[in-house]
């Protein structure tokens, strides 16, 4: 990357610092300066020069770190890859006799700073004769966490403190072991920003390096790369990795010499299903399985690849940022990613210090210990350090492998806004989202005998009939209870249309969710009581989720109250948990019948994700989330409570003269309402009553700016 080094911008450092007047006598790559003057000394092995010949994977990262195009740089590898000393010792070695800055290194935890600081750091400054030859002869220049040398180049080994990375100012700092720090220092936030921010004072010639193995799960099971290098959603360093130009390594195959990747994992072994390869560990010789398999398999040409060729694979390899392809012609085409941050993904199959049968090994021998006694923690230990990938519990591994997928069955016969004949009666939920992006979202599902279930509509309500600028405001339902009236307009009162020519369906009870932030729940419990007033008790109830495993299904209690004194309004109380086992139970029903949930076309695949992708079921029964956005499952199962609420449970189908009239077929159910009866109860609506501050008037005309919900127009 010398190239990058040749555009210079003027940094303020240049005329403060110390060793501003310094210039090495020629120009070099990093890694030509960590080789020429860096000596790795092992305990107990020989002191030998850093060779690049040996981890050929580590040449391009390493020169990224003088970089002039990028503020920095990210690496993700396993464990014996080199990184160490190329990305952390060598760049030192290089700042150093060539290009100095004061450099901050951030350890893991103080114990290992000063781990680092006595061998790696003390070793190769004691045996590298030109970093020797730097190092400042005062004792008090040498201690274990701070090292100053003679041009002035101060280098801190520390840990991540709000301390250490606050109030500092550094041309290099680098993390090693990212994913085994925390998340937030201190309430300041994560560890790598707060690093990055200490090198904007020298703008282009500040550089950033965070380098580890993954060790933050994978939590969503249906994750799919969007793109060919894009990681999994974790956050730590692959969450940064994300954020990059992310790029690959790659092999020229020695055979039909097409380029495939060396991908993290154990992608490129000719390995059997893990159920069969989990029995075969336990029954078998381990040793002599990971001999069977100790080879990689060409994705092109399917041609097999001894061990003995992966350092003539290394050489000839290649990082491809995401979007290029390279052909067999060695041509790169494509539109490569590009960003700020250079970023780099090794699989453990490249690593240069572990051999592929010790890789097959200790996963074997993992895989063992997990099917005799459910143990994980070697699986995730082996599957980060040694392949480079991040873990998925066996659990989540299982869910994704259901192959009983609800989104395979969508119905396109069933239209939106259209009732089937089976409906005995609708019910609408609403949730409500509060924030900068503040609306009430609403499903409607049609409701048939045994709770047998249709989606119907599902919408967003996200401006109020208040004036703001340039139109309507938006809705705000913590601050402002008139634009909970908009729930009464647009689905409270909402019919949709049935096959019988004319004829509508009123929805029959609406549950609405009344928690959320600050203000939400007490403009819910108000317009519960503008509702009683005009006669609405019984088509609406207010609901929340308990917090307790334990809790009954549903729960109702009277809330509203004040100074001790007994409420008014009725909340029912649920067991998200319990209620949410329901709807998956209908989901993941393969036929029609009791409590099976129809899906349609006509949905954009946000709610699909939202429904079936963004929450699993754990083991302890509870269920967690593992995507923003799960509005479309918390509504599911507030219409499983409404059904509940409507005792739609207990109904003895099979006998018409049991069944509620409201419940019974559409021919002859009191729900229904012809376009001309709808069109005469919206003429004479009541009015609630105006907010405080407007008048009766004004507030009338707002409600006729109201728009009617996408069915109406």
């Amino acid at each position: 990357m010398l190239e990058d080094s040749e555009h210079y911008d003027v940094a303020l450092a240049d005329v403060i610092s110390p060793y501003a007047a310094f210039r090495p006598p020629k120009r070099v790559t990093v890694s030509e300066g960590a080789a020429q003057n860096l000596i790795i000394k092992q305990t107990g092995g020989p002191a030998m020069p850093w060779s690049p010949d040996e981890t050929p994977y580590m040449v391009e990262p390493t020169n990224m770190l003088a970089s002039r195009r990028h503020e920095a740089t990210i690496f993700v590898g396993p464990a014996r890859t080199g990184k160490t000393a190329a990305l952390l010792l060598g760049w030192m070695a290089h700042a150093v006799v060539n290009d100095p800055g004061d450099m901050l290194f951030v350890q893991m935890s103080q114990d290992k700073a000063r781990e680092f600081s006595k061998t790696d750091i003390d070793r190769a400054l004691r045996h590298s004769p030109n970093l020797e030859k730097m190092k400042s002869r005062s004792s008090q220049d040498d201690t274990v966490h701070d090292k100053q040398f003679k041009h002035g180049m101060w280098l801190k080994i520390g840990w991540p403190t709000v301390s250490n990375l606050s109030g500092s100012t550094y041309r290099y700092v680098a993390f090693t072991d990212l994913d085994r720090m925390p998340d937030d220092i201190g309430g300041e936030g994560a560890p790598f920003p707060l690093g990055l921010k200490r090198t904007t004072t020298f703008m282009s010639r500040g550089m950033a390096l965070a380098e580890s193995s993954p060790g933050r799960d994978l939590t969503d099971p249906n994750w799919r790369p969007a793109t060919p290098h894009e990681a999994p959603p974790t956050n730590g360093i692959l969450g940064l990795y994300n954020g990059s130009d992310r790029r690959r390594w790659y092999w020229k195959c020695l055979d039909c010499r097409e380029w495939f990747e060396a991908e993290p994992g154990l992608g490129l072994f000719n390995l059997p299903p893990e159920d069969q390869l989990g029995q075969m560990a336990r029954e078998g010789d381990i040793n002599a399985l990971a001999d069977q398999y100790n080879f990689i398999v060409c994705p092109h040409c399917g041609s097999i690849h001894l061990p003995k060729r992966k350092p003539e694979l290394n050489r000839s390899g290649i990082w491809l940022p995401d979007g290029a392809q390279i052909t067999a012609d060695d041509e790169i085409i494509g539109d490569a990613t590009t960003s700020p941050v250079a970023g780099y993904w090794l699989g453990g199959v490249a690593a240069a210090f572990q051999s592929w049968k010790s890789l097959l090994l200790r996963y074997l021998q993992a895989l063992r210990q997990y099917e005799l006694s459910a143990d994980e923690e070697p699986l995730k230990n082996t599957t980060n350090v040694d392949q480079g990938m991040p873990y998925m519990s066996r659990h989540l591994a299982k869910a994704a492998a259901d192959e009983n997928d609800p989104e395979s069955r969508k119905d396109s016969a069933l239209e939106r806004y259209i009732v089937p004949d089976e409906t005995r009666c609708l019910i609408a939920s609403v949730d409500v989202q509060g924030g900068t992006g503040a609306r009430f979202v609403v499903q409607v599902h049609a409701i048939g005998p045994h709770l047998e279930q249709w989606l119907v509509d599902r919408y967003s309500i996200t401006e109020s009939a208040r004036e703001g600028m340039g139109g309507m405001a938006p809705i705000d339902p913590a601050s402002y209870v008139e634009d909970w009236d908009l729930i009464t307009e647009r689905v409270v009162r909402s019919t949709y249309r049935t096959s019988i020519e004319g004829q509508e369906l009123r929805v029959k009870l609406t549950v609405v969710d009344s928690g959320g932030e600050d203000g939400v729940t007490d403009k819910a419990y108000d317009w519960y009581r503008s509702m009683r007033r005009q006669g609405y008790a019984q088509r609406i109830i207010l609901i929340k989720g308990a917090s307790s495993r334990t809790a009954l299904m549903m729960r109702l209690s009277m809330v509203g109250g004040k100074n001790g004194k007994e409420g008014d309004v009725p909340l029912y109380n649920l067991n998200p948990n319990l209620m949410k086992d329901a709807v998956w139970t209908g989901l993941k029903r393969r036929s029609p019948g009791p409590g099976y949930i129809h899906l349609p076309k006509w949905p954009a695949q946000a709610f699909f994700d939202e429904l079936l992708r963004s929450e699993v079921r754990m083991p302890n029964g509870t269920w967690s989330q593992v995507r923003k956005r799960n509005e479309a499952l918390d509504l599911a199962y507030y219409i499983r409570a409404g059904c509940l609420r409507l005792g739609l449970d207990k109904i003895k189908w099979a006998d018409i003269s049991l069944t509620p009239i409201w419940a019974r077929p559409l021919a002859e159910n009191s729900e229904i309402v012809t376009t001309e009866d709808r069109r005469e109860m919206k003429a004479n609506e009541p009015v609630p009553p105006a907010p405080a501050g407007t008048s009766q008037t004004t507030a009338q005309l707002a409600r006729r700016r109201v728009a009617r919900s996408p069915y109406l127009g």
